[in-house]
């Protein structure tokens, strides 16, 4: 008996003001035989892997140009007023579509105007709902003794119009699911950013003399650094170093600069050429993350042989089987950060276990993960429906 499948060719936009995940959202859709735009603030050379056949439109931001001619930083409130004057050039320049990718909080305007033509709109949300990160945030900024600046409320509104507005949203996981409110859950579908993650030729097999731990992150008041410093300084460790990979300023973070002066065997690690010789410096890695929509470090540090530490704050933590592949604890729990560190410090069977398991499911995300996520992609495409036209008729036998 022979069938037929219908290929339907799509056009797609993709609107993104920085690169973000958005070359792995284009290649899976380009592996789908749709065709994709894509407008940014960023050229195209900051996309990494993004297939030839994606089209890419570059819509420059001048305030983020200026700054970095002039090496400033400017307020933030200017530079949120850029995020909606460019989302403003781009619904006045975008093509048709049928269906609209836009990253979240940076794509009301085109969102609607791509509606206004009969596509269809998908917001791309990566992070938790913003009511509930700003309440995390303010938290975080309260214990480290930081500045909390409240978001304009016009730019919330803005974000919650996004989420009203949009047919489908792009979460990539059950943490940032949960953070919406139940009338909007059926507009959820989750996408796990996994990709084709790389794989390194080599894993350093020799462990250091010094036991020596790492993390990676920017944003201090999301990345739980505060909880992974107290449960150092409390395990006190002799023969060890804990290594923070991180661009950013701990000066504005009192607590932290704190702990930072108390902790001797603490350093900060600027740059790094190629991130996977950081990750085989270290006999353990933590993730101390207080609110992280997926946490790809998580899967580069074990694919490089590196028993982990996550919380169930990191959407990464969900792919993972507790005490086989990875140790998962509580966001802001110095006391289970701690424990879990003196685990594998005593016990080096365990860090051995733990180093094989996480390479062989790291490897086995890298061959099969991504098809979690173009499985999601696909299920959207067909929550959104079928708005293209048909491609061609493929025959084949049942």
């Amino acid at each position: 008996m022979t069938n037929l499948i219908i290929l339907v060719y799509m056009r797609v936009v993709i609107s993104v003001f920085r690169p973000f995940h958005s070359a792995l959202l284009a290649n899976t859709l380009i592996r789908k035989h749709h065709s994709v735009t894509i407008y940014s603030g960023a050229p195209r050379r900051f996309f990494p892997g993004l297939s030839e056949e994606a089209r890419t439109r570059l819509v420059p931001p001048p305030l983020t140009i200026l700054g970095r001619l002039l090496h400033r930083n400017f307020p933030a409130r200017m530079a949120l007023q850029e995020v909606a004057l460019w989302d403003k050039s781009v619904a006045a320049i975008c093509a048709r579509s049928d269906i609209f990718f836009g990253l979240a909080s940076t794509s009301l305007y085109s969102g609607l105007k791509a509606k206004q033509r009969d596509s269809r709109y998908v917001l791309d949300r990566a992070c938790p709902h913003v009511d509930f990160q700003q309440d995390l945030v303010r938290e975080e900024s309260a214990a480290l003794g930081s500045m909390f600046r409240e978001q304009p409320a016009w730019f919330r509104e803005r974000q919650l119009r996004e989420y009203e507005e949009a047919d489908a949203i792009l979460v990539p996981s059950d943490y940032t699911a949960r953070t919406f409110p139940s009338e909007l859950r059926s507009k959820l579908v989750k996408a796990p950013l996994i990709g084709r993650c790389a794989i390194p030729s080599t894993i350093r097999e020799k462990r250091n003399d010094v036991f020596t731990v790492g993390i990676v992150g920017g944003e201090p008041r999301r990345k739980g650094y505060l909880y992974l410093l107290r449960a150092w300084r409390k395990l006190a460790l002799p023969n060890a170093k804990l290594l923070i990979r991180s661009s950013a300023d701990f000066s504005q973070f009192p607590a932290l600069a704190q702990l930072l002066k108390e902790l001797p065997n603490v350093e900060i690690v600027y740059y790094v050429p190629n991130i996977s010789d950081f990750y085989q410096r270290c006999d353990a890695f933590v993730l101390s993350s207080v609110d992280d929509g997926f946490g790809m470090a998580l899967f580069e540090a074990m694919a490089n042989g590196v028993p982990c530490i996550v919380t169930r704050n990191c959407g990464a933590s969900e792919l993972l089987t507790q005490g086989k592949d990875g140790i998962i604890v509580d966001a802001r729990n110095d006391q289970q950060i701690a424990d879990s560190l003196l685990r594998l410090y005593e016990n080096e069977e365990e860090r051995s276990y733990l180093a094989k398991n996480s390479s062989e499911t790291a490897r086995a995300v890298a061959g099969g993960g991504a098809v979690l996520y173009e499985r999601a992609i696909q299920e959207l495409l067909e929550k959104c429906g079928s708005r293209g036209i048909a491609l061609q008729a493929m025959p084949y036998s049942a």
